[in-house]
């Protein structure tokens, strides 16, 4: 008999706290062990994705990603959480009865759930978090409603996320996330300019419908042989020199190691100015060393 799972339920495109509480709740119920109240074996904590936002499927576009699929996996699966994966195309026309009966009693054999208060199942969402508690109790299923998770009086959502990135707002942003913003991402070729100004940069390039931050300079750091080091990062596309591709270049400070090919992680900690142009390079290496000195002072202060 295949083992029973406790199943987080949601849309997980963000691991922010909210997310992370629905998370938590599985966890909790697949970390009991067998007694002689409870002598049901413990059940495999698991979190439940689809292989595509559903709006892409329903209505041709989905918000922007505030994490790659990569980052997002590694990052359950650090968490000790069993990912499971259906294609949404195959359960899309599900009403919500169907969808718990066939998919998480059938398929999946969900012997717990957990989400959150606004959580939305079935055919046009028409199931509600009501629905899945009867629905758990005519099934002998257990089940954990994880109420609203504020921050400033409003609930944490990764839509209020994408616009305090959008705006440069990493404090709030990372306090909703739970962690600095961040990503990993392939470093690229690039010309070579920031060797040349003194100042050598990583150069990634982000996936299409990834929630790009505020273009400007931010204060950051970088996964390199394997320790954090204190970084520097540009976003943008350069204006000083005439470029279109949208970009993230990082420096990392006192470090001369290739990376060129590796995947490294760069996390947003602090906006420090706007992207702009410069009347000459002298004018923008200068700018370049003072954006290089103030880092370097943050990180002295925080050693």
């Amino acid at each position: 008999m295949e083992k029973k799972r406790a199943i987080a339920l949601g849309f997980f495109d963000g691991l922010h706290v909210a997310h992370r509480a629905v998370l938590e709740g599985v966890r909790d119920q697949g970390s009991g062990v067998r007694s002689s109240v409870s002598p049901e074996p413990c059940l495999l904590p698991s979190c439940l994705l689809f292989d595509e936002h559903p709006l892409r499927r329903l209505r041709g576009s989905a918000p922007p990603q505030l994490l790659t699929d990569e980052d997002r996996d590694a990052m359950l699966r650090a968490m000790g959480l069993e990912i499971l994966k259906i294609p949404f195309r195959e359960i899309m026309l599900f009403d919500a009865r169907r969808f718990f009966e066939e998919v998480l009693l059938g398929r999946l054999h969900a012997g717990a759930v957990s989400c959150g208060y606004h959580y939305h199942f079935g055919h046009e969402g028409a199931g509600d978090a009501a629905l899945l508690r009867q629905l758990c109790a005519e099934y002998n299923v257990s089940l954990t409603v994880v109420p609203k998770v504020e921050y400033k009086g409003e609930a944490v959502s990764s839509t209020r996320i994408r616009a305090e990135l959008a705006r440069g707002n990493l404090g709030d942003a990372n306090a909703m996330l739970g962690r600095p913003f961040g990503y990993t991402l392939e470093v690229v070729e690039g010309e070579h300019i920031g060797r040349t100004l003194g100042a050598p940069t990583l150069n990634q390039r982000f996936p299409l419908g990834f929630a790009v931050p505020k273009y400007g300079v931010y204060a950051s750091q970088a996964l390199a042989e394997g320790a954090w080091r204190a970084s520097v990062t540009n976003i943008g596309v350069r204006p000083c020199f005439g470029g279109t591709q949208l970009q993230s270049e990082t420096h990392i400070l006192a470090f001369s190691g290739d990376l060129y090919g590796a995947r490294v992680p760069v996390r947003l900690l602090r906006y420090l100015r706007v992207e702009r142009r410069f009347a000459s390079l002298e004018e923008l290496k200068e700018q370049i060393g003072k954006d290089i000195k103030e880092r370097d002072a943050q990180n002295r202060g925080n050693a």
